[in-house]
């Protein structure tokens, strides 16, 4: 299968590259390319046209002077070239299409022609190699060799790796994902100073993490895509925390506030937060499930991979890690209490604890069965083996008759400043709200002004070859458009009449007014067709004699270069298509295969061609609105003035401009879906409309506040972006339901609202700072990633999270207030308009 690769090729010194000295060292770096064996291989032999000659592999304008110029380069001095190339880029040459290879930026001054760069093509057999990834990587060992010891040039393949360096921009991620992980492990150590804790974080994270690959794989799911691989694990990471964190903070409190034992405190924490915890999960999966009505497979997929995952997340890390903490508690039995030296060692101890527990998490995350066998590890090494030697430790301490402890120590069961301010923001509600409010409606003017948008830069670093390629072209090639579009044609296409209307069609692209690719003169740039194929067969001699030689009758009456009858284009088609397009003088402008790759004939009256044009712009609306219009119109005029089966357009800036509004449109259609659906979940779980529709408030606040941070930071939404507004929709509703069922627990034993306010600040709200803290933090390192992906979704999902949390302790506890009924001496049955079961204390 034939396929060519483009390279540019600059002045190293930034000044003129059409020198001798330039054109020499690039002849020779080609030679070398041409005559190695490594290389020979793959490329191909391709006869061109204006050289008269074959050109193995590769293919300058270099080439063309160095034919021109008796005695070739070696000997050439600069004004040989410059003689050389007025020759060659005059208009009356064969090879002045030569000059569309140079830079826009080329110059002719009394004849003499200067220019910043020319492209040069590579040409190679894909078949020759094992699969595409290969290929890019035989493509950089050629750019190599381009560039072993120029001086003189400094050239560079024009996205020639892009697979390649999307892989290793991953794996140079990929220790994000472990860092984040690690530092989210030393956090939960630290704050609940619990050894135990942070290994079970860790333990039941890996665990998580490989049953989601598990359950995803056999649910059908394409697990080698970027969001089901990479986001959500990475969303799972956050969840799977904020559970933990929750369910052991329960646990705590009735340990530490009620003195329960650990037998009872498991089953009386996890019944104090069942309700909470479950409303969160149920109202986060339907959030995510709602991405399935957006009808884009990607994003299907990610709702469908995350439901899973925080399902999974919940049935581990919120129900079965806390009871496993217990038990591992009361197995090991009362601590040797230690001094503070020892205190600060066996915190020092905790790091390399998480960083093996981060290693395991991320291996089980990218790469599942090597994951496994390091979580193995891990469990062996830092939960089992340590659960036996503590055990054992603790038990001669107390027979041994030194002082131990079994205080349960760490910030996990209240927090006093969070409902000490929880607490003064709803007493002042009349200011709070209308500032929240204030600070709503920015947020949305803002994320208004969020565009739908795909670069290069989104996915690859900007120091990446492949970003840095490109760049380098659209400095030198400014309007040759960065992709190409087309108006596919399917029919007879052997009415001379109907090839003609192709050139009309061509001509109404040309007047348009659209920004299509052109040349430096201003031409438009056409991709090969079957209009401009046939006319140049009937213009070479040789293919037409040998097609009259044939028994072919070639007829042309009104001199528009065409034949005359559906026959004799038939007849063109067949000789084509064998053969390949001639050109006058008897050479090949295009080869059978190259043929192939433009115009398919089934030998009959059916035939396929399409239009092909370049657009500069793969994002700018304002750029491709204008040229799809105008390829649209085209194509209508085309589609009435002829008997063609199929015209349409399409082309790669399209489809992907396309894809864009259509994740910018799924995003509109999943969101308001994902908070009808939490809503009507949280009614049920709740029991009330008033509560519900409080808890999902804050959503919006949340949601409004990621976008907003999207348009002030300059990011566009694009196939990761769009998944934000779904999970910013799953951890809003975590955090606020969370607050909400703690609130409604403690009013009814609370004096009076804003009491409840303060011990539900105290307790949850203590919580949900914690597992914000952990969690911001985790991802604030994953936005330093150095794949623009990873560091765009690490940093908005950390503002997610601080969003969340501020709108839980700042928004929420107001609004409850407003909802809730201050209690009198009796009791007050809640109103049937507003709740669907009555409660029994308001």
């Amino acid at each position: 299968t034939l396929a060519s690769a483009s390279f540019i090729v600059e002045a190293a010194n930034g000044g003129d590259v059409l020198t001798a000295d330039a054109f020499r060292e690039w002849s020779r770096a080609s030679n070398r390319i041409r005559s190695d064996g490594a290389h020979v291989k793959h490329l191909v032999t391709r006869f061109d046209a204006e050289l008269g000659s074959d050109i193995p592999g590769v293919l300058s304008i270099v080439d063309v002077v160095n034919e021109a110029i008796p005695g070739g380069l070696d000997t050439a001095t600069d004004a040989d070239v410059k003689t050389a190339l007025a020759d060659v880029l005059g208009e009356s040459s064969a090879a002045s299409e030569f000059g569309s290879t140079l830079s826009e930026g080329a110059q002719v001054e009394n004849g003499i022609w200067t220019a910043p760069a020319f492209l040069a093509v590579v040409s190679y057999d894909e078949a020759t190699f094992e699969d595409e990834l290969a290929a890019e990587l035989w493509l950089r060992d050629v750019q190599s060799d381009f560039r072993d010891g120029a001086i003189h040039t400094q050239s560079a393949g024009i996205a020639i790796d892009f697979d390649t360096t999307f892989d290793e921009a991953i794996q140079a991620s990929t220790p994000y994902i472990f860092l984040a992980v690690s530092l989210i492990v030393l956090v939960v150590a630290v704050v609940h100073r619990s050894y135990w804790s942070a290994v079970l974080v860790a333990s039941g994270l890996g665990a998580t993490m490989l049953a989601y690959n598990g359950l995803a794989a056999l649910s059908g799911l394409k697990m080698g895509s970027l969001l089901l691989t990479f986001i959500v694990p990475i969303a799972m990471i956050s969840f799977g925390v904020d559970f933990f964190i929750h369910g052991v903070g329960r646990v705590r409190e009735m340990q530490v506030d009620h003195g329960m034992p650990r037998s009872r405190a498991y089953p009386a924490g996890m019944t104090a937060v069942f309700l909470a915890m479950l409303l969160a999960v149920s109202s986060s999966v339907v959030a995510f499930l709602a991405n399935a009505s957006s009808g884009i497979e990607a994003i299907v997929q990610f709702g469908i991979g995350a439901a899973i995952a925080l399902a999974l997340a919940y049935v581990v890390l919120g129900l079965l890690m806390p009871r496993v903490l217990m038990g591992v508690e009361k197995t090991v039995g009362p601590n040797p209490v230690k001094g503070r030296g020892k205190r600060i060692l066996y915190m020092a101890a905790m790091v390399p604890v998480a960083v093996v527990g981060g290693l395991a998490v991320a291996l089980s995350a990218v790469m599942p069965q090597i994951g496994a066998a390091a979580a193995t590890v891990f469990m062996a090494l830092f939960v089992a083996l340590p659960l036996w030697r503590t055990r054992r430790r603790n038990r001669r301490a107390a027979e041994a008759g030194l002082s131990v402890s079994d205080e349960v120590k760490g910030a996990a069961h209240g927090f006093n400043a969070a409902g000490a301010l929880v607490h003064g923001l709803a007493a002042r509600r009349v200011i709070t709200l209308p500032v929240v409010a204030l600070l709503g409606v920015l947020g949305v003017v803002a994320a208004l002004k969020v565009e739908s948008g795909l670069e290069l830069q989104d996915f690859l670093p900007a120091n990446s070859g492949v970003v840095e390629s490109i760049e380098t072209f659209r400095e030198h090639f400014p309007s040759n458009g960065e992709g190409t579009s087309f108006i596919y044609v399917e029919g007879d296409l052997t009415d001379p009449a109907t090839l003609e209307r192709m050139d009309v069609a061509i001509e109404q692209l040309d007047q348009s007014g659209a920004s299509f690719g052109r040349k430096p003169s201003g031409e438009l740039i056409v991709g090969p067709y079957a209009t401009e194929a046939v006319r140049a067969t009937m213009a070479s001699p040789d293919a037409v004699a040998e097609l009259v030689g044939s028994g072919v009758e070639l007829t042309d009456a009104d001199g528009n270069g065409l034949p005359d009858t559906r026959a004799q284009v038939t007849a063109v088609y067949d000789y084509i298509v064998a053969n390949g397009v001639p050109t006058p003088d008897g050479a090949l402008a295009y080869t059978a295969d190259e043929v192939s790759r433009f115009l398919a004939h089934d030998g009959a009256s059916r035939q396929t061609t399409a239009l092909v044009v370049g657009i500069s712009s793969f994002t700018d609306g304002s750029i491709i609105n204008p040229a799809w219009e105008a390829l649209e119109e085209t194509a209508d005029s085309l589609r009435t003035s002829t008997d063609l089966e199929t015209v349409g357009v399409t082309g790669d800036v399209i489809t992907q401009f396309e894809s864009l509004e259509s994740f910018r449109n799924s995003m509109l259609v999943a969101l308001p879906l994902a908070v009808l659906l939490t809503l009507l979940v949280a009614a049920a779980l709740l029991r009330s409309w008033r509560y519900a529709a409080a808890s999902v408030l804050p959503i919006g606040f949340v949601v409004i506040g990621v976008y907003a941070f999207m348009a002030l930071a300059g990011l566009t939404i694009n196939i990761v972006t769009a998944t934000i507004a779904a999970i910013a929709v799953g951890v809003g509703i975590d955090f606020s339901t969370h607050y909400t069922t703690r609130f409604r627990e403690e009013f009814q034993t609370a004096p009076d609202r804003l009491a409840a306010i303060r011990r539900a600040g105290t307790g949850t709200g203590g919580a949900l700072a914690l597992s914000a803290l952990t969690s911001v933090l985790g991802f604030t390192i994953m936005a330093l990633a150095p794949t623009p992906i990873f560091a765009t979704f690490g940093l908005l999902t950390a503002v997610m999270i601080i969003l969340a949390l501020f709108a839980s302790l700042v928004l929420l506890p107001s609004v409850l207030m407003l909802v809730t009924p201050e209690k009198t001496v009796t009791t007050i049955e809640a109103r049937p308009d507003d709740d669907l079961v009555p409660a029994p204390v308001r």
